[in-house]
């Protein structure tokens, strides 16, 4: 019986998962890797995921991703787009690069919640309401998360020059 419900529920979250992680990660096959490792922690603890298995099933897809750019390092994957990149001369690619790898820095010195958000938002391309399903928080306090969050960068990257 219960191979069947996770079947079930392999069938019917996948997809969205996988969607979802390919927009935070930008790589199918990666996505595939953390979808199916989250998968296997769900299915484990399945027995903590409440009434909303879909948000439950996300916050271990998302907690999974960014445990892996936790172990791999933040700039890893900002150094190989850098590098394929063609366009523009070597100068204003150092330039982009440093001015890139300052931005990491800063955002790695914000509290984990101001994290969150600010790499869901502007690296995950999700919106406020998608956030604030993730998060569990409400519209309006991830809004105010965003906004302190920009804040602390500013002040953080003004301090830097």
């Amino acid at each position: 019986m219960k191979n069947e419900v996770l079947e079930e529920l392999f069938k019917k979250y996948y997809n969205e998962a996988k969607l979802y992680v390919a927009s935070l990660c930008r790589d199918s096959a990666l996505a595939d890797e953390i979808v199916s490792s989250s998968f296997y922690k769900a299915f484990t603890k399945l027995d903590e995921a409440g009434n909303n298995f879909k948000f439950w099933l996300f916050k271990v897809c998302r907690n999974t991703y960014f445990d892996m750019l936790r172990r791999r390092g933040r700039l890893t994957a900002l150094s190989e787009s850098m590098a394929s990149e063609e366009d523009g001369d070597l100068a204003d690619r150092l330039i982009k690069q440093e001015e890139y790898a300052a931005l990491y820095r800063a955002i790695s010195l914000l509290k984990e919640n101001l994290r969150e958000v600010i790499e869901l938002y502007y690296f995950g391309e999700m919106s406020v309401a998608e956030i604030a399903g993730i998060t569990e928080e409400s519209t309006a306090n991830v809004k105010v998360m965003l906004y302190r969050g920009r804040m602390k960068l500013k002040q953080i990257l003004e301090g830097q020059i």
